[in-house]
């Protein structure tokens, strides 16, 4: 009997490559000055987005190529090696704001956000940290409130990744705090709503390359069918980014591990000590 192959396919292995050139040739001329003055350069999203490597999960329906997850970890580890902060807020769009609307949104709002976002022409955010819960789901005290055919959000979130570029940021807010957790549910806000103000811009000692910011949302009026789903309760869309941001996490930390091994070898091999 034969044992399990974890060998990667060939169709991997070409993406695998194909990243790693375009992390080289796009990506790492970038580094230097993006972490020197904390700025994330935004116009490499519609580049990715021509490779198709910001839809590998997504259906070619909305612009995607239809790849696993293993697929997109493949992309993740190769574009970390060369700046962990530039692929955060790269991750950030894709699979915290992208992906929740394609797991749980309605038609309409897979419409209206995914092929943009897939393109690179629409950058997204999630917002679930606050400054007095982190990332408590359960605590949060941001509120959503019906009135009428809309809804108004109070509260501030912080720590969002791309909070100061969005164009769209998913936000997380009881409508029911009779319900702990259950009674979550999540906005698709877009950045140009009355109410929406981004309150300062966060200085980070790594990962500089990555736009992290503070957010308020004072009276900020939503339609009905800005609501994830189209309902409220959202609890499950809101674990699952999560967990699913979480897996890129892990393989962007195994990135910079690897990458600065290979650093620290090609130094130790090329170092000329004594004469």
């Amino acid at each position: 009997m034969s044992g399990l192959s974890y060998a990667f396919t060939e169709e991997q292995e070409d993406l695998r490559q194909m990243v790693r050139e375009f992390a080289q040739a796009e990506i790492a001329p970038l580094v230097e000055e993006a972490e020197r003055h904390e700025k994330f350069p935004v116009e490499i999203l519609p580049k990715l987005g021509e490779l198709g490597l910001l839809g590998i999960v997504f259906p070619e329906e909305y612009g995607g190529i239809g790849a696993d997850k293993i697929m997109e970890c493949i992309f993740v580890e190769e574009m970390a090696k060369v700046c962990a902060g530039i692929t955060a807020s790269v991750n950030a769009h894709a699979d915290l704001a992208a992906f929740p609307i394609y797991k749980f949104g309605t038609d309409a709002q897979k419409e209206k956000y995914l092929p943009k976002s897939i393109e690179g022409t629409l950058v997204g955010a999630y917002a679930i940290t606050e400054p007095n819960t982190g990332s408590d789901a359960a605590g949060l005290a941001t509120r959503a409130v019906k009135k009428g055919d809309k809804y108004v959000i109070n509260g501030r979130k912080n720590f969002i990744t791309n909070g100061t570029l969005c164009d769209y940021c998913l936000v997380a807010a009881y409508t029911d705090p009779t319900k702990r957790g259950e009674g979550i549910s999540v906005f698709i806000v877009d950045r140009n709503l009355p109410g929406f103000e981004v309150t300062r811009k966060l200085e980070k000692m790594g990962h500089r390359s990555s736009d992290t910011a503070e957010l308020l949302f004072e009276d900020c009026e939503v339609p009905e069918d800005a609501l994830l789903g189209g309902k409220e309760g959202a609890f499950e869309a809101l674990m699952g980014a999560l967990i699913t941001g979480r897996v890129s996490h892990g393989v962007k930390s195994a990135a910079i591990a690897q990458a600065a091994f290979e650093a620290a070898r090609q130094y130790a091999t090329e170092r000329e000590a004594f004469g």
